[in-house]
């Protein structure tokens, strides 16, 4: 067992520190963890705009009302992709000492407006500045950063005397890189439109979606968070080691979703089922529970009392760390396996009707199923999953935390056979 773990530790520990070193995934993923505080926001304005639909016994909103209770959501989703543009280009300038990280983020917003916009008879579209934009203003941001990065570097930019004031001489050092930048990407999406036609934000989002559309499915979920939890295993941050290309692919879909729920698409329609409805595959608080209430060795009962609080509210590193399940080659097995097996199962219940699919994401600060149940508008029959679900992933772990506990319990009474643990009267 030690070889074949030194072997697998061989061949994905290379892979796992160059993607979560990559400067520029993390860069992504950063920016695009800015963005849950404000789908939160939409989500609570889209319940509230959805209750009566869900629920027969409410009265319903009058029509001004209900497009009242849609504006802020319709604005967050229909201006994400240029927050991506900001946040992203953020993110990475703080890659490099010299870079200002405010002036970063302007002038890729600007950058990005620039090449998405598009005007036909003296009017204003703004078509890409929402989900449809999500990828080319990641791009944007994170080629806008470098080439300020190069300019700044070369000393392009106008040096003020040291007598002016940071924020005056700071403006001043943008002009030049800022004139390159616009005349580089603006002119660069007129370049191509004349060719092809079509803008650059339009040609990235024709090749990234059958991604997005490629995403929605058992198999892409199951590999993804396979993927996820072997690098946890391993005692990496599965998260953010995959999150740099996942994110941008999980967030263009559920703002396509979201649109497509504000331009009124009833909820059993919508075009994708692997959004809001599917996250109960996250649930870790049965396993403190069957350390506490069926395990006999004390250090399991320790560790299952005070990690029961943080996973019921979703936090299952104090319990992945404390058993500890890294590089447990018992517990691996169930720990590997478990995600993508639930995360099917969810996803099944969803596709072929037995939960309403969502267009929002769901909040992670509520425990399961709680947060799904939101997130699916009020669904009853997400508690009825999540039981099935509960039981598969009961039927999963417990065997082998028996083995653990087995083991567990011999050690501790080989320690207090051999004098180095007083047992307690």
């Amino acid at each position: 067992m030690n070889n074949f773990l030194d072997k697998l530790d061989h061949v994905l520990s290379p892979v796992a520190d160059v993607l979560s070193n990559n400067k520029f995934l993390r860069s992504i993923a950063n920016g695009l963890i800015a963005l849950m505080p404000l789908t939160m926001v939409a989500a609570i304005f889209s319940i509230l705009e959805a209750l009566p639909k869900v629920a027969s016994f409410l009265p319903q909103w009058s029509e001004a009302v209900d497009a009242a209770l849609l504006v802020p959501y319709n604005v967050i989703f229909g201006l994400m992709a240029l927050i991506v543009s900001f946040t992203v280009a953020y993110q990475h300038s703080k890659n490099y000492e010299d870079s200002d990280s405010m002036m970063n983020g302007l002038l890729s917003l600007l950058c990005f407006v620039l090449m998405a916009s598009t005007y036909e008879n003296m009017t204003f579209s703004a078509q890409y500045f929402g989900y449809a934009g999500i990828f080319a203003a990641v791009l944007t941001a994170l080629v806008s950063v470098e080439l300020y990065h190069f300019l700044v570097k070369h000393n392009l930019r106008i040096k003020m005397p040291d007598s002016v004031p940071p924020l005056v001489s700071k403006s001043f050092e943008a002009l030049i890189p800022l004139l390159i930048l616009v005349t580089v990407f603006y002119g660069g999406n007129c370049l191509v439109v004349s060719l092809t036609g079509n803008s650059i934000p339009a040609l990235i989002q024709s090749l990234v979606t059958p991604a997005i559309k490629g995403s929605d499915s058992i198999w892409y979920q199951a590999i993804l968070h396979f993927l996820m939890q072997l690098f946890f295993w391993l005692g990496m941050h599965g998260w953010a080691i995959t999150a740099g290309f996942s994110m941008p692919i999980s967030n263009a879909l559920l703002a396509e979703q979201s649109a497509a729920y504000a331009a009124g698409t009833p909820i059993a329609e919508l075009p994708y089922f692997t959004t809001g409805g599917v996250n109960m595959c996250n649930v870790f608080y049965f396993i403190p529970l069957i350390l506490m209430f069926a395990c006999k060795a004390k250090r399991n009962k320790a560790i299952g009392k005070m990690t029961f609080i943080p996973t019921l509210f979703n936090i299952s590193e104090p319990m992945t760390f404390g058993i500890p399940i890294v590089l447990n080659p018992i517990l691996g097995i169930p720990f590997i396996l478990y995600q993508p097996i639930i995360v099917s199962i969810n996803m099944a219940a969803v596709k072929y009707g037995f939960m309403n699919r969502s267009a929002m994401s769901g909040i992670a600060a509520l425990p399961q199923p709680f947060s799904t149940f939101v997130a699916c508008y009020g669904d009853f029959r997400v508690f009825l999953v999540f039981a099935v679900m509960m039981i598969v992933a009961i039927a999963i772990w417990y065997p082998f935390l028996m083995v653990w506990d087995r083991k567990c319990l011999r050690e501790e009474q080989e320690a207090i056979a051999a004098g180095q643990v007083e047992t307690a009267d």
